[in-house]
């Protein structure tokens, strides 16, 4: 403790404090006296900085000036044992009635007892500083309000990897509290392959000093497990020695951005292939595989609308639970029928469903899905299909989103398909033309050709009758007419065969299959050719159940068995014998009719079958010349294959002919 004289001698010195006092007016420097509550000294800038002068401060008190005591802080009580500090700010009122902050720093001395006894201290005017701190400190304000209102992540990130800031946009973006993300718990948001991707750059560019921002775009996991793009710029702070201090990054969710590049990409990639694929099937394979790069896609079908014939089917089609879907009639209540007639895209949960079936508007259609997701296909009003997607295990696999996504394709796929289906019909009409132009070809050689034979034999017989009438005998006159009448038979056979043929080529002919007994066919037939086969008097024997049914068109069969007796009439030699039997066979593990037909007559080559499977038309004539166009046997084929049966034809040289049949005994699934 310094004694009375000491001090004075301190205080009246022309050192460094003289020069402190009068180059710093605003600083004050004083000595107070706990014992007599007077200011022993103070400086004379006193009166600068309130007004009085320090006789007056003693005589008024300066707690009389004093406003409002913003902060004090005192170390130790009244008892002192060493000297302690005293810290305070008061808002003071001037003796012109000015108001300051004045800030208070003093040491205390305590007597040889111990009790607080002189201060030491300084008085300093720092209203302007708490303005400049003011300021200072709502400029802060004002910047984390506008980073925390900023569209864009904001972080600050230390040399050791811990988060130290991070605006409101990063935490609504990760989906995480700021706690959770401060320190190293943001590094759980980013794929460990980014982050050392990061660093690779980062020292890269302290090495080569680039100041440039590093720009990355980096996968950021959300706290529910979902894949945000983020395209981040990234500024680093380096010391002096180039250290890496702290790293700013600004980050920018492209997520949605990237996901229509993406989508328009496919788009684009889908009406490309429209123009090249190969057919329907591949073009809604690649439909799958491209929208397979934007979503799940493991159970995926493609319906079509076909509403000529009021039928629904399926061209692609992939499930994991039903492995297959054929056609159904458009009465149906499923769920795809419910998104053709409301012409509108649906979400479809559980609840959804379970809603849609107590309404009546549905019934339960195949197995149930968590999540079902359906386009309309749409060309102008008319829905012509529907895109669906749908999921057994997890119903938050589609939202919002996809469905979004999926209605941007599905307008595209609509047009896709339209120009597909117009491609794919165009080519079918061609192949159909080509093939009516080669039936025309075929046509028109056998009509000048093997139509010739039985014209020229009415012409030369009844021009023989006109001219020598009256000169021919009886049995002359019987036998020119007999020609006459077996050339007009064949004539009528070959003409029913053409206009059959032709009708059937450009599909004129009503296919309407019923139940029919197959012995009643074969009996009304053979009454038809009876003239034929007991004239060259060949056996004829039937071997056919009562009870024996095929389900076919009634006049299709009839030309079959018809043309299946006649060939075998005409090749079958005088005296020789024909069979038909019938009997029941499973054939592809199907109950089916077989109807064999065999003769005993000239039999064929087997390059002759083999054209007439090939639909090569030719005519050869029967064992007593009689005429033919060939067409009979092409009939056969073609009307048993329009009833969903099959031919098979076995047959060797000069022993005969067997022709066999399948047919089936119910209306084919």
């Amino acid at each position: 403790m310094h004694s009375e004289e000491e001090q004075t001698t301190i205080f009246s010195k022309p050192d460094n404090i003289r020069e402190l006092i009068f180059t710093h007016s605003d600083v004050v420097i004083y000595k107070y006296d706990h014992n007599r509550k007077t200011y022993n000294y103070m400086s004379p800038s006193i009166q600068n900085l309130t007004g009085y002068t320090k006789d007056e401060i003693n005589d008024i008190g300066f707690s009389k000036i004093v406003k409002k005591v913003e902060c004090s802080y005192s170390r130790g009580e009244d008892k002192l044992d060493i000297a302690e500090d005293f810290y305070g700010n008061y808002t003071i009122e001037t003796k012109t009635g000015e108001i300051k902050l004045i800030e208070d720093i003093s040491f205390h001395d305590p007597d040889e007892e111990g009790n607080l006894a002189e201060s030491i201290g300084i008085l300093r005017d720092i209203t302007q500083l708490k303005e400049v701190f003011n300021n200072l400190t709502f400029e802060k304000n004002n910047l984390n309000t506008i980073i925390d209102l900023a569209d864009v992540i904001f972080t600050v990130i230390d040399k050791n990897e811990n988060l130290s800031k991070v605006n409101k946009k990063g935490v609504e973006i990760t989906g995480y509290t700021e706690e959770e993300l401060l320190g190293s718990g943001w590094l759980k948001t980013i794929p460990q392959e980014y982050r050392a991707k990061l660093k690779i750059l980062s020292q890269r560019n302290r090495k080569n000093k680039v100041t440039t921002p590093i720009e990355m775009e980096v996968p950021l996991v959300t706290k529910t497990g979902e894949e945000k793009i983020i395209t981040w710029h990234i500024s680093e702070l380096n010391n002096e020695k180039g250290e890496l201090v702290f790293s700013v990054g600004i980050g920018r969710d492209v997520t949605k951005k990237r996901k229509d590049q993406k989508v328009q990409q496919i788009i684009s990639k889908i009406l490309q292939f429209s123009n090249i694929g190969e057919s329907l099937y591949d073009f809604f394979d690649f439909i799958r595989n491209s929208i397979k790069e934007l979503m799940p896609v493991d159970n995926f079908y493609i319906a079509l609308y076909d509403k000529e014939n009021d039928l629904i089917t399926f061209p692609y089609f992939l499930d994991e639970v039903d492995k297959e879907a054929f056609p159904v009639k458009f009465n149906r209540k499923g769920l795809t029928e419910y998104i053709i007639r409301s012409g509108r895209s649906e979400l479809i949960d559980e609840e959804r469903d379970a809603q849609l079936v107590k309404e009546g508007k549905v019934d339960l259609v195949g197995a149930p899905a968590k999540i079902w997701l359906g386009i309309p296909l749409s060309i102008g009003d008319q829905t012509i299909g529907v895109l669906v997607v749908q999921d057994y295990h997890n119903k938050n696999i589609y939202g919002e989103r996809e469905k979004e996504i999926l209605e941007v394709i599905g307008y595209s796929i609509s047009r896709a398909i339209e120009r597909k289906k117009l491609e794919q019909e165009r080519k079918e009409l061609i192949v159909k033309l080509e093939k009516l132009n080669l039936s025309k070809d075929k046509l028109f050689t056998l009509i000048s050709h093997d139509l010739r034979a039985p014209f020229n034999s009415l012409l030369g017989f009844s021009e023989i009758l006109t001219t020598e009438f009256d000169t021919l005998t009886k049995e002359e006159i019987k036998e020119y007419l007999n020609a006459i009448y077996e050339s007009s038979k064949n004539l009528y056979n070959i003409t029913t065969n053409l206009l059959q043929y032709s009708r059937f080529q450009v599909d004129r002919m009503v296919y309407e299959p019923e139940m029919l007994n197959l012995l009643d066919l074969v009996e009304r037939n053979l009454n038809l050719l009876k003239g034929n086969y007991i004239k060259k008097q060949i056996d004829v024997k039937v071997d056919i159940d009562k009870s024996l049914f095929i389900f076919a068109d009634e006049d299709m069969m009839n030309s079959v068995i018809q043309n299946l007796l006649s060939n075998s009439i005409k090749f079958t030699f005088r005296g020789g014998s024909i069979s038909i039997d019938a009997s029941k066979k499973i054939i592809d593990e199907e109950e089916k009719i077989e109807l064999i037909v065999k003769d005993t007559g000239i039999g064929m080559k087997r390059e002759n079958i083999d054209k007439i499977f090939n639909a090569d038309v030719f005519s050869t004539p029967g064992t007593e010349k009689e005429f033919g166009t060939g067409l009979g046997l092409q009939l056969i084929i073609q009307f048993v294959e329009k009833n969903c049966g099959t031919l098979k034809i076995e047959s060797t040289e000069n022993e005969g002919s067997s022709f066999i049949i399948s047919l089936p005994t119910t209306k084919s699934t």
